[in-house]
């Protein structure tokens, strides 16, 4: 089976040239699953190797006919992973292509509706791609397939979904060497899958419910034993969605490490919520090697926080952020605008919030309301929701050094507020809270333990490298002339240069603020994943007693 990640837009920007790349999780962790369980597999990742007909080619050789790919798709890769799709279907009609991810576990029957897509697995796919290989390989049993979504004379299927792997230590080492170039950021592990949390921005409860499971201890330090000894990493950065949840865990964790005397060739980022980060675990995270923290503030406001059913409020950032601060800790904080009712001044807030606490590295992100979230379903029914060819425009990747004058809409724009207006605060505050001199120093001379971005060595002696980052500081700092003169001058210009920002200009009626109504997630939605989980338990206590007797 050959799985492709496609590729998307990066954040970076203009300075994405710098950033070393990420290696695609999903498709690794399946294929050495598939591997560990004697199927053949291999991966193919389009930022790294542009997909064509070819390469496709190419990729599949020793794999077993007839030929099985599998596509991971977010929502912002559905504008490359169709064409992928429609790629294969041409170069190997009698091919069987699977879709799986986030976007195709919310909206299943668009990739099917495309006729370029078999099946779609909804979720987490390490058990239902076990049966659905034997069911393609067998020609039958696609109803005994859990999680999966086909079509059968002409209508949608939709199988019921079934458990989620209940030990994550059953996972094989991540492959990479399956993945061996030169630019991906090999400092990565994950740790543990779910958050019991119930934000209603977050896609990723789709695929784990309220469920959280994490793997061994001992599991997690010959991870970065790895990482260490065989790739020499000095940073590693923990991918999971809420590292600290379990604290008993976390401390375990951190003693493992100094026992093995691993904080001493090696430092940990992670990102959590600060009400999992309490006074007794700190100190003891801090002698360990965790060197940053990431805190998803995403407002300045409690009012807001209460919209997206952030349940937590910014007097426990503070204490969260004074605490990782006391004991050496760095703090990056991340933020979202463009709320539903958020004002300029909420804005400004989070901005004043983010810099008052000398945050490492901040982020202000737009606002994307993905598909299967409670914030999708809830402003659908927006006129200041627009949806462009192949979900184009929902990604996240405004900051600073994407040219301001790009024509792709954002996905939502609130009421209270234009589309330039947003646009211009996004960029402005990027460039506001990253354009510093420590930065500047980081970037010139690859200094800094937590730098997203490094220039090549002797860059300097370089054209193509110097070229590139004069075209950069250009995008750089055209954004920051255009987005520091006055609104009222700016946006007329905007509008006579791109149009369609005039169907989303700012509503000057005070009862907006109070007119969004927000909805959460279904109880049944987490409920199903847990008492599946529940039930996988009850299974393997079953077998160990078996075992015993």
């Amino acid at each position: 089976m050959l799985f492709i990640s496609p590729a998307e837009s990066r954040f970076g920007g203009a300075f994405s040239h710098y950033m070393p790349l990420s290696q695609p999780v999903a498709i690794g962790t399946l294929a050495a699953w598939l591997i560990k369980h004697d199927i053949n597999s291999a991966v193919l990742d389009d930022q790294v190797t542009t997909v064509t007909p070819s390469v496709i080619r190419e990729k599949v050789q020793g794999l077993d006919e007839p030929y099985i790919f599998g596509i991971t798709c977010m929502t912002a890769h559905v504008a490359r992973a169709y064409p992928i799709a429609k790629m294969i279907r041409a170069e190997f009609p009698n091919s069987i292509i699977v879709a799986g991810g986030l976007h195709p576990t919310a909206l299943p029957a668009e990739p099917l509706g495309t006729g370029l897509f078999d099946y779609v697995l909804r979720g987490e796919s390490e058990l239902p791609i076990l049966k659905l290989h034997e069911a393609i390989r067998n020609g039958y049993g696609f109803e005994k397939v859990p999680s999966l979504t086909y079509m059968q004379d002409g209508k949608l299927i939709n199988n019921p979904e079934g458990p989620m792997l209940l030990n994550l230590d059953d996972l094989p080492m991540f492959p990479h060497h399956l993945m061996m170039d030169k630019r991906y950021e090999r400092g990565f592990l994950i740790s543990s899958r779910g958050c019991p949390y119930k934000c209603t921005y977050c896609s990723q409860r789709m695929m784990t419910g309220t469920t959280y499971r994490y793997k061994s201890a001992e599991r997690i330090v010959a991870e970065v034993e790895e990482l260490v000894n065989k790739f020499g990493e000095k940073l590693i950065m923990f991918y999971d969605d809420n590292f600290c949840v379990k604290n008993g865990r976390v401390i375990d964790i951190c003693n493992l490490i100094l026992e093995k005397g691993l904080q001493k060739k090696t430092q940990f980022t992670i990102q959590t919520r600060a009400d999992n980060f309490p006074e007794s675990l700190v100190p003891l995270m801090a002698e360990s090697g965790f060197k940053q923290v990431i805190f998803g503030v995403e407002t300045g406001t409690n009012r807001l926080a209460d919209i997206i059913s952030k349940d937590e409020s910014i007097e426990t950032h503070n204490e969260a952020i004074a605490l990782a601060q006391k004991h050496g800790i760095s703090v990056s904080l991340a933020m979202i605008y463009g709320l539903p009712t958020e004002r300029s001044e909420d804005r400004e807030i989070g901005f004043k919030y983010v810099m008052s606490h000398n945050a490492h590295s901040p982020k202000f992100n737009n606002l994307v309301p993905y598909p299967g979230t409670p914030l999708y379903s809830d402003l659908k029914k927006s006129n200041r929701l627009i949806v462009t060819k192949d979900w184009g425009n929902f990604d996240s990747t405004l900051s600073g050094t994407n040219t301001i004058f790009q024509r792709t809409p954002l996905a939502y724009v609130p009421e209270t507020c234009s589309e330039w207006e947003l646009k211009r605060d996004i960029v402005r505050n990027n460039i506001r809270a990253n354009l510093t001199i420590r930065n500047i120093i980081n970037l010139t001379y690859g200094r800094g333990e937590f730098s997203w971005l490094k220039l090549p060595d002797k860059w300097y002696f370089k054209p193509t490298e110097v070229f590139h980052l004069f075209m950069a500081l250009f995008i750089l700092f055209t954004n920051m002339i255009v987005t520091y003169l006055p609104l009222w001058l700016t946006e007329p210009i905007m509008h006579l240069i791109q149009p369609s920002m005039k169907k989303r200009v700012r509503i000057k009626d005070p009862k907006i603020s109070m007119s969004y109504k927000p909805s959460g997630w279904s109880p049944t939605s987490g409920k199903l994943k847990a008492e599946l989980l529940a039930f996988a338990r009850k299974e393997q206590k079953g077998r160990e007693v078996a075992r015993v007797n």
